[in-house]
């Protein structure tokens, strides 16, 4: 079997590619991008990347004939309609007749995340460009049924029977195709609105999601690169950063819990990291009262999630040049018999209403000019999450403490 009849095994599209990244031949599979083979023989594999991602193409060739073993790594390419579309590009080196070739092969990956939508109680269906629905969820059917085929325009508002929607429309891919994303939201009361829209938030925010982790991955892939060896270690140390940033957010969607044990100091200093830029702002100063080894056995993810909301909370709260407290140890809850350990968060603020203090963790409650009314509500899910309680306390003029409470044995 030669070259070009293993190229052709592959369903995906599929290239032989000599030393300079020229393409040599290609399998039947590039007619899955709208290509006919003999139109890419000649021309290079980066013309097949999309312009962000041409470095990654020459840098994934390069570490497979350095490490002589098959790499791959997330890019976006483009198909014969100059359209994106997210891929996975692995690549093997091979020898032929004393010459460096390589084969590469692209398996194209899906922005969309079916199984989610399915869940999602909104009418969403997705349709591709020509207008035919290729899928909708439970609630889209009878809307379907009474709009046909047409395709909504993004804020268009239609009205079925005694309801009134709101179209939203996110064009997004699929494999080797662009697709457009239709979602409808109810528009009858505000809270409707609020709730549908972070809804569509997080429906939008998962269709991305493997953009960013593709995005992540090429560019740890071109910090192999940099010869600078300390530049290259904070260019990868910032990028791993987004990466679990990425992460806990992905696992916090999927309710993933995962009970391990922490220390709390390095939880702290990663989420005072990522707040650097608030403190300065307002000359806050963060003083640490636990000791160095405290540690707890819960979910690091959730754990910082929730000292993020209420360190920027208490950051937010505090005068300019104030201070920040944060305290953990051991109490006795009276009511329980049993031990807890605790994580307090004291601000110096001017505290909070009598009057708001039973409202403060109610889902779009808020007295931010442009806050959202989530971070306390998500504090409040994340503590129960893990088996924790959430308390709070404060009088007018000497500011707010939170503390949340695990137990002791967990």
């Amino acid at each position: 079997m030669n070259f070009k009849e293993i190229l052709d095994v592959f369903k995906e599209p599929a290239f032989l590619i000599d030393r300079e990244r020229k393409i040599i031949a290609c399998g039947q599979g590039v007619g899955e991008m709208g290509y006919r083979p003999e139109s890419l023989v000649g021309s290079s594999l980066e013309s097949l990347m999309s312009p962000p991602f041409r470095g990654t193409a020459e840098a994934v060739i390069e570490t497979a004939f350095k490490v002589g073993r098959p790499t791959s790594v997330k890019v976006e390419v483009l198909n014969a309609f100059s359209e994106t579309v997210p891929a996975e590009l692995r690549v093997v080196a091979l020898e032929e007749k004393g010459q460096a070739r390589f084969l590469s092969s692209i398996y194209p990956q899906s922005a969309i995340n079916y199984s989610l939508l399915e869940e999602v109680n909104l009418p969403i269906w997705v349709m591709d460009l020509r207008g035919n629905v290729i899928f909708k969820n439970d609630a889209a059917k009878p809307v379907l049924r009474r709009l046909g085929n047409i395709l909504p325009r993004d804020g268009e508002e239609i009205k079925l029977k005694d309801l009134s929607y709101i179209t939203k429309v996110r064009e997004v891919a699929d494999r080797f195709q662009r697709v457009r994303v239709v979602i409808l939201l109810n528009t009858q009361s505000l809270l409707a609105d609020k709730l549908n829209r972070f809804v569509v938030a997080g429906v939008l925010a998962s269709l991305v999601a493997h953009d960013v982790k593709n995005a992540i991955s090429s560019t740890i892939l071109l910090t192999d690169l940099i010869d600078d060896p300390s530049l290259r270690k904070r260019i990868y140390n910032g990028v791993m950063r987004i990466y679990r940033i990425h992460q806990r957010i992905l696992n916090l969607a999927r309710g993933k819990v995962e009970a391990q044990e922490v220390r709390l100091d390095e939880v702290v200093n990663e989420v005072l990291d990522d707040l650097k830029h608030k403190l300065l702002r307002k000359s806050i100063k963060v003083r640490r009262e636990y000791p160095k080894d405290f540690t707890l056995k819960t979910d690091r993810n959730a754990l910082y999630e929730i000292l993020l909301n209420l360190i920027s909370n208490a950051i937010d709260a505090s005068i300019p040049g104030g201070e920040v407290v944060v305290a953990a140890g051991v109490s006795h809850n009276v009511s329980s018999g049993k031990m807890e350990k605790f994580i307090s968060i004291r601000d110096s603020g001017p505290g909070i209403p009598p009057d708001r203090l039973d409202k403060i963790f109610a889902p779009l409650f808020t007295s931010k000019k442009n806050g959202m009314g989530l971070g306390l509500f998500i504090v409040k899910l994340l503590s129960s999450s893990v088996g924790a309680h959430v308390k709070v306390k404060s009088e007018p003029g000497k500011g707010a403490e939170f503390m949340v409470l695990f137990p002791a044995e967990s």
